[in-house]
């Protein structure tokens, strides 16, 4: 995959994604994944979902390594590193400011055509917007 197809995407740990001892819940942490690549979307111009597409996790593994607090800082960097007919596979790392690793793994999307609820080929324009090789 090219430069192009990596994202960073920076965001603090809210009160809401917290438990009672004001550690993230590992729930949350997944959703900030789902932020991250929401946020690698937009910023192509890729739609997440509308008449003609929306893509599901389809699939989601993740290690935690350190626990995230409320309001720390965390950085994910998330690689595009695979492409497939109607699939999207995805790296990412969280880290907190310090530079101490959080939470990493690896995530499968399927691009979806949302009036037959099946999975349909990637577009080449988007594919083209997400910095996908042939």
């Amino acid at each position: 995959m090219p430069a192009s197809a990596t994202h960073i995407y920076r965001r603090p740990i809210r009160f809401a994604d917290t438990d009672a001892a004001g550690v993230a819940h590992f729930s949350r942490l997944l959703v900030i994944i789902e932020e991250a690549v929401h946020d690698f979307f937009q910023s192509r111009g890729v739609p997440i979902i509308d008449t003609a597409t929306a893509w599901p996790v389809v699939s989601i593994q993740a290690d935690y390594s350190a626990a995230c607090r409320f309001q720390d800082e965390i950085t994910v960097s998330l690689i595009m590193d695979k492409i497939g007919t109607s699939s999207l596979g995805f790296s990412f790392a969280a880290a907190k400011a310090d530079g101490t690793a959080c939470f990493g793994g690896k995530a499968t999307l399927c691009h979806i055509d949302p009036a037959l609820h099946a999975p349909a080929p990637i577009p080449a324009k988007t594919r083209d917007a997400l910095g996908a090789t042939p």
